[in-house]
């Protein structure tokens, strides 16, 4: 089973390996697009968990729980366990989630938190379409129908 977590902890270590900075908001973004791509790519969820619609965009609670004491700042470590173990995708086994999680990081991780709130934002994104229906989640449906920027 994959977690929102295990696939965070596959970003960050991209962001410490070629030092980029990753901040809360940044990392549930990347995240989004992340689940984005699977999902369209396969027709599948990459993981259980349900985005939320937040002010600023598509939101993990999870995550954001785990995270949300670096409030603006950068992130400095990767999510553990209760028992201090790291969790991630096994990229070599799952070639579907680290095509995703290349294509994601290779196109969007230059930006900030701001920018990418920004495109989740749009007219016609998943996020939009809930936040104006006053829906709590993101609906699958229209993850998978939105257009990339």
């Amino acid at each position: 089973m994959v977690y929102a977590l295990n696939v965070a902890n596959n970003i960050l270590k991209r962001a410490f390996r070629e030092n980029v900075d990753i901040t809360p908001m940044k990392l549930q973004k990347l995240l989004y697009f992340v689940y984005k791509s699977y999902l369209q790519t396969t027709g599948a969820k990459l993981f259980e968990e349900h985005f939320q619609t937040w002010r600023y965009g598509p939101v993990v609670e999870s995550v954001y729980n785990e995270f949300r004491g670096y409030g603006s700042n950068h992130i400095s470590s990767l999510y553990k366990d209760e028992r201090g173990q790291v969790w991630t995708v096994d990229e070599p086994n799952s070639p579907e989630a680290r095509a995703s999680i290349d294509f994601v990081w290779r196109n969007y991780s230059q930006y900030d938190g701001i920018v990418l709130s920004g495109y989740t934002h749009m007219p016609d994104t998943a996020w939009y379409k809930a936040f104006k229906a006053g829906r709590g989640f993101l609906s699958d449906a229209d993850i998978q129908a939105e257009e990339w920027v």
